[in-house]
């Protein structure tokens, strides 16, 4: 089973929310000591950059659901044709 393309946008939302609180809460503490950690800038950046990634995977996901969906074959639902009474010989 492959992972719904909603599931990859709902990453990126967290993703992307989760880096935007941590880059806001550094450049809280530039302002207050004006110093910036190393470690703070690469996990904020990190955490947007994989935002960004999830939501190329979405869209790749919605692509491939939608391509799925229009070679989805019904026949075999019905195999042979209803007995509508238009179509009976002794109606």
């Amino acid at each position: 089973m492959r992972i719904k393309s909603g599931v990859w946008y709902w990453l990126a939302v967290a993703s992307g929310a989760v880096g935007m609180l941590y880059a806001l809460g550094f450049a809280g503490s530039i302002e207050a000591l004006g110093v910036i950690s190393d470690t703070d800038f690469i996990t904020a950046m990190v955490l947007l950059l994989l935002a960004l990634f999830f939501v190329q995977l979405g869209d790749h996901a919605a692509e491939r659901e939608a391509q799925r969906r229009r070679y989805i074959d019904r026949r075999h639902a019905r195999p042979e044709e209803p007995e509508y009474r238009q179509n009976r010989r002794d109606a």
